[in-house]
């Protein structure tokens, strides 16, 4: 078999906040916003990825959390605290830990044209340390295939139709668990990832569970297609506060520049 060539076809697009979050004094929240994000496909836009087989187009919105900073004490508990954990895949703990923020997704996937497609609407989350960036693999005589978002799911969308849907905030702590799993040294980030494969019950994948989860700060939105159409997907953000660690009022957001951990898949 031709050795797979991986690749990271697409930039990551700018920085988007998260705005219009509702803040409350109860310490367990439920904060939404009115805005929607929005990512759309055309006829016009040029493919993430061209080869001689067909073209693969991936376009994508980035959602930041608004996380308010710790104080200097916290920061320094987190520091200090790392220790009680060998062998954690973090420099500190997080700040934002698993429980502390539950994530929900609605989103409306419409098509503009006057013919079906198919699309496939994904999501990768980030966290304090590393955002997940599925590569493509190419091999020869062959369309190039992406790798698994940690969320995807593929839609068939009559002519000139919309569907909704909505993430659920179970699949996004999947979503976490799979992101500390997959940096903590799973041989074979794209089996961890898929959908259909819980990290707790898949035992290629529950030994490099870490002891301590991050939470998701982020999310990367996006619509993927082998045809550039007239598409668009809305979607709107729901967080539940269960940690306090949203700003408040004009409080400055803290400031997170995650690595990029690139999907690890073994060669053949």
């Amino acid at each position: 078999m031709d050795k797979l060539r991986t690749h990271r076809a697409w930039p990551l697009w700018p920085l988007c906040t998260v705005v219009g979050l509702a803040a409350c004094s109860a310490e367990r929240r439920y904060v939404g916003g009115d805005e929607l994000y929005q990512v759309a496909l055309t006829e016009q836009t040029a493919p993430a990825l061209e080869s001689e087989d067909g073209n693969l187009y991936i376009v994508e919105q980035r959602a930041e959390l608004p996380i308010r900073q710790p104080t200097g004490a916290e920061l320094a508990g987190l520091q200090t605290g790392v220790a009680r954990y060998p062998n954690l895949p973090f420099p500190r703990l997080p700040w934002v830990g698993r429980e502390d923020l539950a994530v929900q997704v609605d989103f409306t996937l419409s098509n503009l044209d006057t013919v079906a497609h198919d699309i496939d609407v994904t999501i990768n989350g980030a966290n304090e340390f590393y955002e997940y960036v599925p590569t493509v693999v190419e091999a020869d005589n062959e369309p190039p295939i992406p790798l698994h978002a940690q969320w995807e799911r593929r839609y068939r969308v009559p002519a000139q139709q919309r569907i909704s849907a909505t993430v659920r905030e179970e699949e996004f702590d999947e979503v976490a668990v799979d992101l500390a799993t997959v940096v903590n040294g799973a041989p074979n980030s794209d089996e961890v990832v898929y959908f259909e494969n819980n990290s707790s019950d898949d035992p290629r994948a529950r030994p490099y569970i870490p002891a301590v989860i991050p939470g998701l700060i982020a999310l990367r939105l996006g619509l993927r297609s082998t045809t550039a159409a007239p598409l668009l997907l809305e979607v709107s953000i729901r967080v539940r506060d269960e940690g306090d660690k949203l700003v408040q009022g004009d409080e400055e957001p803290m400031q997170l520049m995650p690595e990029l951990f690139e999907s690890v898949v073994p060669e053949t």
